[in-house]
C-alpha cells in the first residue's frame, strides 16, 4: 500500500484499468495481477523477484503479467521457460563430457583405437597394408542395410 502512496498518479491510474489487455498496454506501465483481477503500476515481469507486496494477494505475486510477454504469460511461465532452456544445455553438455571421456577411457584402458592400419608381411618379403575401422551397431546396421544382408546370411 505505500506503493499507492508514493506513486498516487500511476497507481490511480492503473487501479482504474479493469482489463488485462488494457493494463498490459497502457502507457502507465502497468501489470495485471489475475486472481484479484487488479491492474498495478511496475516496472517489469521480474519485479516480483524483489517486490513481495507488487500483487494485492501474496498467492498471485509470481503470475504478475506485463507488457513483454502479454496476458499469457506470468513471471513463473518466464522462469521456468528459462530454468528448463538452461537446464537443457547443461544436460547437453554434460552428456557430451560424458561421452568424450568414456572415449578416452576406451582408447588408454580399453580396447583401443576404433580404426588403424594392418600390415600383412608376406613370405616373399612384400608388405600389403590395408585400413581397418572397428564396426559398431551404426557400421553394421549400415552394411546389411546396403547389402540387404541378414545377421544370419553374414555368419554364413
Amino acid at each position: 500500500m505505500d506503493q499507492i502512496v508514493v506513486n498516487g498518479d500511476r497507481a490511480g491510474a492503473c487501479w482504474r484499468i479493469q482489463d488485462c489487455h488494457s493494463c498490459t498496454h497502457s502507457s502507465h506501465g502497468c501489470g495485471w495481477c489475475p486472481y484479484s483481477s487488479t491492474c498495478v503500476p511496475t516496472t517489469n515481469l521480474l519485479k516480483p523477484l524483489t517486490d513481495a507486496q507488487i500483487c494485492p494477494l501474496k498467492a498471485e505475486r509470481y503470475e504478475l503479467r506485463t507488457k513483454a510477454l502479454g496476458c499469457g504469460c506470468s513471471t513463473t511461465t518466464l522462469l521456468s521457460i528459462v530454468v528448463t532452456v538452461f537446464a537443457t544445455i547443461a544436460a547437453l553438455v554434460l552428456l557430451g563430457l560424458i561421452g568424450y571421456v568414456l572415449l578416452s577411457i576406451n582408447q588408454m584402458f580399453g580396447t583401443g583405437s576404433w580404426n588403424g592400419v594392418e600390415i600383412e608381411v608376406k613370405d616373399d618379403g612384400t608388405r600389403d597394408e590395408r585400413q581397418w575401422r572397428r564396426s559398431n551397431a551404426v557400421t553394421s546396421f549400415v552394411r546389411r542395410t546396403a547389402l540387404k544382408a541378414t545377421k544370419e546370411s553374414e555368419q554364413e
